[in-house]
């Protein structure tokens, strides 16, 4: 195994970012092809989503043995030496986040090129910054591919072949359990955790670096948030999707101003899209949409919102109740019979 200077939890991922980036908002027609090259390799990463390599006995022992035997690197011939200090960093970062030690070796070695980008931090300041930065260009790209689907609400006027291939490639996604995913790590990450976690191993530097680690965690978070939001916008969750969008909400709390923030307010308003059946109405909606609201779907959440169990912010459960009123009121006027599907509520 060579170490990959490019590093695998960064120089791959801008790479995919750019290309998403690329195809659908700069519509570069010529980076169809390529997103589709991209979406097939970067698959995994979407499916594990932010899951870290992981750590090896085999891993640990090539890095241990670089600083004597050497270690090859890609792109260059033989092997190199590195020093001792750059193994006992790599090290250090590997337990910070997680991370297989041959990962952790590269964005170090990373780091130390990219730092005349980065005046006065170190490699391992850097190394912090680029691994952030690559979690936030596959949030970008999962929230960018999911506005670009086929959807009831909305569309960006891209062509059918692009619009086929990236709803087609969300769509295994989801299928494969995205948005269980999703609303762990929006539970999980936080800017408090991460900063306590980093300061243990002198990861923060100063001033200017600690904005700018603190600003990619909390972009992750809202991109990851405003992609639920967006699918939502476009299609509806299943029952077991939308139960577990509920039971993250029932736990959210305020800021300190008793505002919501603006990630969970973004999963607030990817529930009011799942309850919303207006479209229903407009006669916009095909046939798998609407089976979403047959006998099980809509018992389930009417079981779950009214089940009388306190939301930690009561004015949170107050508004999701009264958008469900609202959605049986509608469901119970659509015409039956005839050929319509009826819509039995509870």
């Amino acid at each position: 195994m060579a170490v990959n200077l490019g590093a695998s939890l960064w120089g791959p991922l801008k790479e995919l970012w750019e290309t998403v980036d690329g195809a659908i908002l700069r519509r570069q027609t010529e980076s169809v092809h390529l997103l589709d090259l991209q979406l097939k390799k970067h698959k995994p990463h979407f499916l594990s989503l932010f899951r870290n390599p992981p750590k090896s006995a085999d891993q640990k022992e090539k890095v241990r043995k670089a600083s004597t035997e050497g270690i090859a690197i890609q792109g260059q011939q033989g092997s190199r030496l590195l020093p001792e200090q750059l193994l006992t960093e790599a090290f250090i970062l590997s337990d910070l986040f997680d991370i297989g030690e041959m990962a952790a070796l590269e964005l170090l070695l990373t780091g130390e090129q990219q730092q005349p980008q980065f005046p006065g931090l170190t490699r391992g300041l850097v190394a912090v910054l680029l691994y952030w930065d690559g979690k936030l260009c596959v949030a970008n790209s999962l929230r960018t591919l999911i506005q670009s689907r086929h959807g009831k609400t909305f569309t960006l006027d891209l062509s059918g072949e692009l619009v086929a291939l990236t709803t087609r490639f969300t769509d295994e996604l989801m299928n494969q359990g995205l948005t269980k995913r999703i609303l762990a790590l929006v539970s999980e990450i936080s800017v408090a955790k991460e900063f306590e976690r980093l300061q243990k191993e002198r990861g923060l530097g100063n001033e200017k670096h600690r904005k700018e680690v603190g600003d990619l965690i909390k972009e992750c978070r809202q991109a990851l948030a405003d992609s639920l939001f967006a699918w939502t916008c476009q299609s509806p969750l299943t029952k077991d999707d939308t139960l577990a969008l509920i039971g993250h909400l029932e736990t959210v709390t305020a800021q300190a101003d008793g505002s919501l923030d603006s990630v969970n307010l973004a999963l607030v308003m990817a529930l009011l899209y799942c309850l919303d059946v207006s479209f229903i109405e407009q006669g916009t909606e095909d046939r798998e949409v609407k089976n979403v609201f047959f006998r099980q779907y809509v018992s389930a959440v009417h079981s779950r919102l009214m089940d009388n169990q306190p939301w930690k912010l009561p004015g949170l459960q107050a508004v999701c109740k009264l958008a469900w009123a609202l959605t049986l009121r509608v469901l119970s006027q659509l015409p039956q019979g005839s050929g319509q599907t009826s819509f039995p509520l509870i």
